[in-house]
């Protein structure tokens, strides 16, 4: 019986740490006080030049492959969608948005643009935050 009780509590105290633990770990990254912004590759094309067009900048991604985060680079801003070109081996897709909605600009965090092409070859963007 004490050994049921003993195994018990330490089950218990086992599982309260990982709580513990995991809030520790996802405390301990503070949002940057900039503006971070990267690419997600969520396509099967691997990206050997990325532009995103914003602030009246262009920033340039190099090789992004297949499933994988690019680099982040420091903005001012940005909005839900952005101007984005891509180049892989296989030729060229961009999107532009039609326009930018003001409630979504951001300017602080880490943030990336997850990319999508369809079979049609059309490209989608997603923004999210890391």
């Amino acid at each position: 019986m004490k050994f049921n009780g003993l195994l018990l509590i330490i089950t218990l105290l086992f599982f309260s740490c990982s709580d513990v633990t995991e809030n520790i770990i996802e405390n301990a990254i503070p949002d940057p006080e900039t503006l971070e912004v990267g690419i997600k590759n969520n396509t099967n094309y691997r990206f050997t030049r990325t532009e995103i067009i914003t602030n009246n900048s262009t920033y340039v991604y190099q090789i992004v492959e297949q499933e994988s985060y690019s680099e982040f680079f420091e903005m001012a801003y940005i909005y839900s969608e952005v101007e984005i070109k891509i180049q892989t081996n296989n030729g060229y897709f961009s999107f532009t948005p039609s326009h930018y909605i003001e409630d979504t600009k951001v300017t602080k965090g880490l943030y990336y643009f997850e990319v999508n092409i369809s079979n049609n070859e059309t490209v989608s963007l997603t923004r999210k935050k890391f």
